[in-house]
């Protein structure tokens, strides 16, 4: 638990930042939804978030009219859709994903930096039950999807040593411990530990 000294010091530096809201409803906090927030903030470098926003934000407005009347459509050639694509077409890159999938050339990632609050529930969205018959998570039915890849992929080429398909799962710091908590109880939904690499965003 912090400090008062000490809370009251990371509200000056943020209230110096013009985010002093992000303690309006500290009082009404638990003591353990204090330390969690204290713990947050205190990892965040505000300045730096402020830099980057303001440089985002100002980029914006420095774009000519004769830049902006540039801006076209993207040629068709550039990108496909499977819903108006022919057979062969998704036969052809059906086959081409499969033959990079065996060369260990393909990796999935995940962004799953979200809480469940808006569905009920504190822990990570992929942990929720979303009422499925089978009881399925969401962080279940990927890990299925990529070992079931691994499999066709490793199959169609008549390798012997096994396809890998890397998954890196994107956390933030509050579902961090609890999604990686949740796939150790899951034994890694029979996915190797060590081809589940999980990495909080921003770093």
């Amino acid at each position: 638990m912090p400090t008062v000294t000490e809370v009251e010091s990371l509200k000056a530096k943020y209230a110096k930042a013009g985010q002093e809201h992000l303690f309006t409803f500290y009082n009404e906090l638990s003591p353990e939804e204090q330390t969690s927030l204290f713990n947050q903030l205190s990892k965040l470098n505000i300045e730096r978030v402020n830099r980057i926003f303001k440089k985002a934000t100002t980029s914006l407005g420095i774009v000519s009219d004769a830049e902006k009347q540039k801006l076209e459509p993207l040629p068709d050639i550039v990108f496909d859709s499977t819903l108006d694509a022919d057979e062969s077409k998704i036969n052809h890159w059906e086959s081409l994903g499969l033959d990079l999938i065996a060369q260990n050339k393909v990796a999935v990632i995940l962004m799953a930096g979200g809480q469940g609050t808006r569905l009920g529930s504190s822990a990570p969205k992929g942990c929720y039950n979303i009422g499925l018959p089978s009881k399925k998570s969401l962080f279940q039915l990927q890990a299925e999807r990529i070992l079931r890849l691994q499999n066709i992929a490793q199959k169609k080429s008549g390798k012997t040593e096994e396809v890998i398909i890397p998954w890196y799962v994107m956390t933030s710091g509050p579902t961090r411990s609890a999604t990686e908590a949740f796939f150790k109880q899951h034994h890694y939904f029979g996915l190797k530990q060590e081809n589940v690499i999980f990495f909080e965003q921003g770093k």
